[in-house]
Parts: structure tokens; C-alpha cells; sequence
């Protein structure tokens, strides 16, 4: 008899674990779809550390195996413990209540219980009260305490605490309550079956004990600084009773994950919605220091807003201001783009572009967009097949790739600028010079890290030696610049015409426009062909897709050396591309497009040394070969 009561509670303790993952699992559907038997391994394994640990610190190792499983990670995982112990410290605090109200145990057993988990159930309502509508003042002082620490640390804790606001926010306003109080309610009703039956369980074996006694060895107030195998009057029964379940539990879980995941699709796109997308280190900074400021509201609410409806599946961002997702949006996969702050009304001036160019131009369709204060984002298909040129190039021969750059020039030659305005006037030529050449070389220079390495006549890179940045300035002073882009033809363009922005469609032999441009750039004050020429050279000549993928480089002097250089294919691109050119142009047209191919890689600089300085001296290297190859 007393073997079955105990196998009996084992059972109904383990339901009750499982509604309480189940319950969990509820706070993180919101972010990403993470399988209920990860929920019911963590669990297990916090209860496990907890029989020998005080302090339930067990809770921690539930959160670590839980951020392990989501992309979103541990901040996010403990913030959902948190909830769910908040929860668990509001019912206890309840029953604790009940218990002494109704006489049913003596003040100090039940008494002293009750008003711990009084106040500590006020405290936790408080708490979730006060980060759920946190305010100017608590943010800053969230952000003074994290200022304490070093960058990276400071980082860390802004990211924790985003996402424990984050996580409290959404369950106070966004989760279903009736399934709530349900879940709890199922799973509090479990667990006394439970610890109702073990306590018959225990009298059964001649031990004393009752469902108060159960719920005292549990919760008590005197039980939270001691792990369950050190109380005094631990109870062997107990120790079992609640070893095996954990044990169990784990158990469960591990097979299920593993029966779980070899029936599940692997192709199959995770639901996911990231706290932070943004890959760069100095953009999640950027966005968690305004938010923690409390003092630019469009900003935050902005972000918020452009990541609200969509499950992300990877980061695309490259080298702008501008976040691009490839995401799925009411079971369709989408590319977003957006950009929340300064540049909002650079991207709707793109969207604009696009409109205006899709009846010349084999451009993306605009799924939807939208503009508010401090944002713009909008939305393009995602084409089956497509594949971006740099991808085709290192899959295909060079013939063809050649014969798609080929054709993207051939028609914009006759879609584009052949509604030119004649050639470029003095002022605006000037203008140019002053505002993306002169003025990113004073950026540059600002930049006290790396003035030393600016000041060198020559440089060492990768073995080669070149003219440092002193001959890039000669090159571009304004006098010389003013001669070179003096016969430059005004007429629309693209902007960007990078390998990048170039996407391939299948099929390209039987297609008529085998690819399509994305992310125009409207903002060149110089509206000159030669910019779009440019562009192309900063891929095939400076090797600018190869360079972003570039990971480690070393400085030592007027040395520089990194593992990178274009392809075979790349190269071979470039000889061709400079054939073509040469068979269209003119030479002093020709001067003009390889000085604005240096202006393209100074527009570049001051973002880079901003935004990625571990590998800023890449791209200097970049624009300095560049430039080196310029002798007239």
C-alpha cells in the first residue's frame, strides 16, 4: 500500500513539474519556440541542485540550460524564471495566508511563514509593477549602476535588464490570463495530490506526518536558506520522494527532446523575434543607451514597432545604419528593412526611389512600409531561387557573371541616365567635394586611434608597399578634384551598385532581366553615373565583400596584415569590367570614375572606424591599395 501511495505522488509531482513548464514555456512563446521538454530538463536539473544548495540557486542552472536553447539567450531565459518563481512566491504566500487565518497551525509554524511570503508576494508585485511601467528614474538608475562597470560589462547588464523589462512587460500585458490562472491553478492542484498522498505515504510506514507537514518541509520560511539535505529534520521519505521526481523529470525530458527532434523538420523556419537583432556590438549599445536614458521616446518605441510583427530568421545588415532582416510575416518569408533614429528619412527617400524607378528597372516590390516618428521600414518578397551576385559569381562561370554586370549597366544606360540634365555645375561639384570627400577625410583624421598609423608615408600591407594616407590626401585635394569631376553628366542613379546589391534570378538564360537592384542610395549630392561605375570598382578592384568577411587583423607600425584578398573570380571580374569600361568611356571619364571609387571608400571610413574599429585598419588597407593604383 504505502509502495503505491508513493509511486502515486511521484507521478502527480512530476504532472505538476510539467504544467509548470508548460507555464514557463508560456512567457517565452512570445519570442521563440522553444520545445516543452528543454523547459521540463531545466526544471529538473534546478531541482536536483537545489536539494544540496541554498537559496534556490538551483534556479540559476535552470536558466543557464534555458538560455542555451534560445536565441535570445540567458537574460532572456532568467527573466522567465523570475516570473515564474514570482508567481509560485504569490500562491505560496496565499496558502500560508489561508493557513494561519483559519487556525489550522500554531503563529510561529505558519505565522512567521505567512507574513515572510506576505511581504515578499508585495515586494514581487511591486517589482513587476515598477518594471513593467519603468520610468525615466528607474532607467537611469539602471544605467548609472551598469555605468560602473567596464564597457563590455555595462553592455551586459543594460542587455539583462532590457530583457527581464522586456519579459514582465509582455506577460503583464500580452499573456492570456484565464490560461494563466488556469496552468496554475492545475499545477497547485497536482502538487497537493501530491503532497497530500506522500504525507499517507509516509503514516503509512510509520512516520508522522500530514499535508501541512509536507508543505512546511517545502516552503517555510526557515527552509529558504538551507538546501532540502541539510534541514535537521529532514525526512528520508521526503529526500526520495523528491530526488526521484526530479530525476524523472529529466529523464522525461531528455527522451522527449530526443524523440522531439528527430521527428522535427530541419528545414522548418524557427518561430523567433529577437529582443535585439541588431549584430553589431556598437548598434545594441546605441539603442539600449537611448532607451535607459528615458529621454527619446520616438527612438525606442520605433525599434519596438519595426520588430513587433515578424519572426526573424537571420540578420542581413551590413554596413549602414540600416537593420535588414530575413524574416517571416503571415507564413511568407519577407526581407525588412528599417532604420530607427537619424536616418529614417534617408530610407523613406529610398522607398521613394524604388516607386518612382520600378517601371525602368528591374527593382523589388514594395510589400508594405510604413513611417512614423524616428522610423521607416519596409517590407520585399523574398524570391525563391534568388541568390545575390556574390554567391553567383563563386558558383558559375566568369562569362556569365561578367554578362549580368555587363547587362545591370546596359540598362541603366538606358533607363536611368539617359534622362540626364547635362553636365554637373561648378557649385555642385564643390559642394561634393566638401561634404563626402574633404569632410570624411577630417573624420578620419579626428580619429586619434589610429593617427599614428595615418601619418605614414608608407605603409606595409599584406607584404605590399604602398603610398600612405598623406598621397590618398594629395589625390583628393579640391583643386585637382575640381578638374577631374568637371565634365562629370547629372542624370538620376542608382547610388549603390555594389556585387552586393546585385541579386541574380534563376533561370537567367530564359529570363529577360536575369537579376534586380536593391538598396538605392539617394543621397550623393553629385548625381553622376560615374558614381554607380565606382561602386562596382569598390567590389571587383577593392575587394570590399571580401574585406567584410575578414576577421582578424594585426598593426604594428606602418604594418598591417590580415588573412584576406579577392577571389580568382574577382579578379578576373575586374579585367573585364575594366575592358568594358575602357571600351565606353573616355580616359579622362575614366580618371573620373576611379577618384570617385576613393570617394566611395572615404564615405565608408568614419562609419567603420565608429562602428567595427577591430577591423577599421581592413578597410583603410582597402582604400589605400585603391588608391595606390592611382599614378597619374
Amino acid at each position: 500500500m504505502s509502495l503505491f501511495l508513493f509511486i502515486l505522488a511521484i507521478i502527480l509531482i512530476i504532472a505538476g513539474h510539467i504544467v509548470k513548464s508548460l507555464r514557463q514555456k508560456q512567457f517565452a512563446d512570445f519570442y521563440e519556440d522553444v520545445k516543452l521538454p528543454v523547459f521540463n530538463e531545466a526544471l529538473a536539473a534546478g531541482y536536483i541542485i537545489n536539494l544540496a544548495v541554498p537559496f534556490r540557486l538551483g534556479d540559476i542552472l535552470r536558466a543557464v540550460i534555458l538560455g542555451r536553447k534560445m536565441k535570445n539567450g540567458f537574460s532572456f531565459a532568467f527573466a522567465t524564471v523570475v516570473v515564474d518563481r514570482i508567481l509560485d512566491v504569490i500562491v505560496v504566500g496565499f496558502i500560508y495566508l489561508v493557513i494561519y487565518l483559519a487556525g489550522l497551525s500554531s503563529y510561529d509554524e505558519a505565522g512567521r511563514s505567512a507574513i515572510f511570503y506576505v511581504i515578499l508576494s508585495l515586494a514581487a508585485i511591486a517589482l513587476i509593477a515598477v518594471v513593467t511601467f519603468a520610468r525615466r528614474a528607474v532607467k537611469k538608475i539602471i544605467k548609472s549602476f551598469a555605468g560602473i562597470f567596464n564597457e563590455k560589462i555595462e553592455l551586459t547588464l543594460m542587455f539583462f535588464f532590457w530583457s527581464v523589462i522586456t519579459a514582465f512587460r509582455d506577460v503583464a500585458k500580452r499573456l492570456d490570463k484565464k490560461r494563466l490562472i488556469l496552468t496554475t491553478a492545475v499545477m497547485w492542484g497536482a502538487y497537493t495530490a501530491s503532497y497530500y498522498i506522500i504525507s499517507l505515504a509516509i503514516r503509512s510506514m510509520g512516520g508522522e506526518a500530514s499535508l501541512l507537514y509536507v508543505f512546511s518541509y517545502l516552503f517555510s520560511s526557515s527552509s529558504i536558506d538551507k538546501g532540502t539535505l541539510s534541514m535537521a529534520y529532514t525526512d528520508r521519505v521526503m529526500i526520495v520522494y523528491l530526488a526521484v521526481s526530479a530525476a524523472l523529470l529529466f529523464a522525461i525530458g531528455l527522451v522527449s527532446s530526443v524523440i522531439s527532434g528527430s521527428s522535427s523538420r530541419e528545414d522548418a523556419p524557427e518561430k523567433t523575434m529577437m529582443l535585439l537583432p541588431q549584430v553589431h556590438e556598437s548598434d545594441r549599445r546605441s539603442f539600449l543607451e537611448n532607451y535607459f536614458e528615458g529621454n527619446r521616446h520616438a527612438y525606442v518605441r520605433g525599434y519596438l514597432e519595426a520588430n513587433s510583427d515578424i519572426q526573424i530568421i537571420s540578420d542581413y545588415s551590413a554596413g549602414s545604419n540600416a537593420t535588414t532582416l530575413f524574416a517571416i510575416k503571415d507564413d511568407r518569408t519577407i526581407f525588412r528593412k528599417y532604420v530607427v533614429g537619424d536616418d529614417a528619412d534617408k530610407l523613406h527617400d529610398q522607398v521613394g526611389w524604388i516607386k518612382a524607378y520600378s517601371s525602368v528597372l528591374p527593382l523589388p516590390a514594395i510589400l508594405e512600409e510604413k513611417q512614423e516618428e524616428g522610423m521607416t521600414l519596409y517590407d520585399m518578397p523574398a524570391v525563391t531561387g534568388a541568390s545575390g551576385l556574390f554567391e553567383y559569381i563563386h558558383t558559375n562561370p566568369v562569362d556569365r557573371s561578367a554578362s549580368i554586370i555587363k547587362r545591370v549597366f546596359e540598362d541603366l544606360e538606358r533607363g536611368l541616365y539617359s534622362g540626364g540634365e547635362g553636365k554637373a555645375s561648378e557649385e555642385t561639384v564643390e559642394r561634393y567635394i566638401d561634404e563626402k570627400i574633404l569632410k570624411n577625410i577630417r573624420r578620419i583624421e579626428e580619429n586619434h586611434r589610429w593617427a599614428e598609423l595615418l601619418r605614414y608615408d608608407e605603409l606595409i600591407i599584406n607584404g605590399r608597399r604602398v603610398k600612405g594616407f598623406p598621397h590618398l590626401k594629395e589625390l583628393m585635394s579640391k583643386e585637382r578634384l575640381k578638374g577631374i569631376f568637371a565634365e562629370d553628366k547629372i542624370s538620376p542613379i542608382h547610388g549603390d551598385v555594389t556585387v552586393e546589391n546585385i541579386i541574380t534570378m534563376p533561370n537567367t538564360d530564359k529570363d529577360d532581366r536575369p537579376y534586380y537592384l536593391i538598396d538605392p542610395n539617394t543621397g550623393n549630392i553629385l548625381d553622376s553615373r560615374f558614381i554607380d561605375y565606382s561602386k562596382m570598382l569598390q567590389s571587383l578592384h577593392g575587394g570590399y565583400e571580401f574585406l567584410v568577411r575578414t576577421e582578424r587583423c594585426s598593426v604594428s607600425g606602418n604594418e598591417i596584415r590580415f588573412m584576406s584578398g579577392a577571389s580568382r573570380a574577382y579578379r578576373d571580374l575586374y579585367g573585364e569590367f575594366m575592358t568594358y569600361l575602357k571600351d565606353i568611356f573616355s580616359e579622362n571619364e575614366i580618371r573620373s570614375v576611379r577618384h570617385h571609387e576613393i570617394a566611395d571608400w572615404l564615405r565608408l571610413m568614419p562609419y567603420k572606424m565608429e562602428h567595427d574599429e577591430s577591423r577599421a585598419a581592413v578597410f583603410l588597407s582597402g582604400m589605400l591599395l585603391v588608391a595606390d593604383d592611382i599614378t597619374d
